[in-house]
């Protein structure tokens, strides 16, 4: 498995620039973002009680589209591009959030199975975090 990492740079919603790091294994079309800065964090939309891909996401996801950075680009449509891999999010909050398939699974650190096909590198910086109460 060759996992290819780089840093986006964007804003966060007090409009102060944060940095996301990404980790791209191409091999199982898995992108896995880790964001402690609310820049491309997933938001939660209280009218469907469920979480929905941010502002800050689509444009991080269109930049890495166009830049064709270690994926397969075929699809001109953004959002069947989207759809086309796996989005695990490794933000604030005792959770990791994955996007497949259209919809936001939430998984509690405390619960979630190692053998989910999580980035090691990350999950262990979220839980290290959170246990140590930042």
């Amino acid at each position: 498995m060759v996992i290819q990492q780089l840093e986006y740079r964007g804003l966060n919603l007090h409009d102060v620039i944060g940095s996301v790091e990404i980790a791209i294994d191409a091999d199982l079309n898995t992108i896995h973002i880790y964001d402690t800065d609310h820049i491309v964090e997933p938001e939660y939309d209280f009218l469907t009680k469920n979480f929905k891909l941010s502002e800050g996401f689509w444009k991080m996801a269109n930049v890495i589209k166009e830049k064709q950075l270690f994926l397969s680009n075929d699809e001109k449509n953004l959002d069947v591009w989207i759809e086309s891999f796996n989005w695990f999010f490794y933000s604030s909050g005792p959770s990791v959030k994955i996007y497949k398939l259209g919809e936001m699974v939430v998984f509690k650190n405390d619960y979630i199975n190692i053998e989910k096909l999580l980035y090691e590198k990350y999950f262990s910086r979220l839980t290290g975090e959170s246990l140590n109460g930042k």
